[in-house]
């Protein structure tokens, strides 16, 4: 239509220059872009503005949280109406965050513990990994656990997964830490295995894929701790119990984003391996092998947080409070068991 009024114009303009013509047709043309621009740009605020914000973390770039992952980037959360801002924040960073109202949900560790005997309401909502997911490697000369006796082990910070870990074998051995077999703080876990490469450490915690890289260094595995189903809170999602209170419904819409992740996590290896490449910033093919092989078998297939993985953080707090403290205190499962109840669970499983 618009190339017919101007062939018509064209024609009915007797005399005049034909770049007047041509001119008009520009300025047009122009005027039309600019409108479909604007209105495509005040239909994406609105769209925007529809998705309720909600503040969200990690602790680090590890594969366990590809479920988590994979919900922000398949655009899971969106789907659910939301706009979560994730971002990597060290645990204890994250808790005061948490408390301060700055992040909505966050991924903590003993710290979250230790604020709740505190005083402060918050709650774990999704377990993401209910017991250790770990190995001890160790020089190739140690046989058994026992031989541990008067060596050193090596973990991450103190009061970390792999501290607590490395505590409660030794315990489980008959042997006190400190006393019988000594722990020694590192900053990561890379530097366990360059620890226990240059003999600074006998053994060390480590997680996939540092133990591919364990095993080709010519150590040995000498405990694999997940096989041995030690309830732990690995990984979990946590909030305030306030903010579960007054934002229920977009909790709920999170657990159901993260639902959809997992679901992809447990059942699309490759896609899985792919995401968790972009966030660990690797392409080598045996690391991604190692890693979603490793975390596969023990992310929950419905996120109930274990009551006996809490218990064992308490079972390491600081606060006395925690000798008499119980579990379920700081547990809320209520959203996880109504979307398990409603059939959502098994739905999204089913697609």
């Amino acid at each position: 239509m618009e190339l017919d009024w101007f062939c018509l114009c064209d024609q009915g303009v007797s005399g005049s220059p034909r770049e007047e013509v041509m001119q008009l047709r520009s300025v047009a043309r122009r005027t039309f872009v600019a409108v479909f621009v604007l209105t495509i740009a005040c239909l994406g605020t609105v769209w925007s503005a529809e998705l309720a914000p909600l503040r969200a973390s990690y602790a680090a770039p590890s594969g366990g949280f590809a479920p988590l992952w994979l919900a922000q980037e398949r655009g899971f959360f969106v789907k659910y109406g939301l706009r979560v801002d994730l971002q990597s924040i060290l645990p204890a960073t994250a808790t005061q965050a948490l408390l301060a109202k700055s992040l909505d949900i966050m991924n903590p560790g003993g710290e979250i513990i230790e604020a709740g005997l505190g005083g402060a309401k918050v709650a774990f909502i999704v377990g993401v990994l209910n017991r250790i997911v770990f190995s001890l490697y160790s020089k190739p000369e140690i046989r058994q656990f026992s031989d541990l006796r008067g060596k050193v082990i090596g973990v991450t910070q103190p009061g970390s997964t792999t501290d607590f870990t490395a505590r409660i074998l030794i315990q489980q051995a008959g042997m006190s830490p400190g006393k019988d077999v000594q722990v020694l703080h590192l900053q990561g876990i890379p530097d366990i295995i360059t620890a226990l490469s240059q003999g600074r450490i006998d053994a060390g915690v480590l997680s996939a894929p540092t133990t591919l890289k364990a095993r080709q260094a010519g150590l040995k595995e000498l405990i694999d701790i997940t096989a041995r189903n030690i309830p732990m809170i690995h990984i979990a999602l946590a909030t305030t119990q306030d903010f579960i209170k007054e934002n229920r419904d977009r909790t709920r819409r999170f657990l159901q984003g993260y639902i959809e992740g997992l679901k992809v996590a447990l059942t699309d290896s490759e896609q899985t391996k792919q995401i968790i490449g972009k966030y660990t910033k690797t392409d080598n093919r045996d690391d991604l092998d190692e890693t979603y092989n490793t975390f596969a078998k023990a992310w929950e297939r419905v996120p109930y947080v274990s009551a006996q993985g809490v218990q064992t953080l308490l079972n390491f707090a600081a606060n006395p409070a925690a000798k008499t403290a119980k579990p379920e205190q700081f547990i809320d499962n209520s959203i996880v068991a109504e979307l398990e109840k409603s059939g959502f669970i098994d739905k999204i499983y089913k697609q």
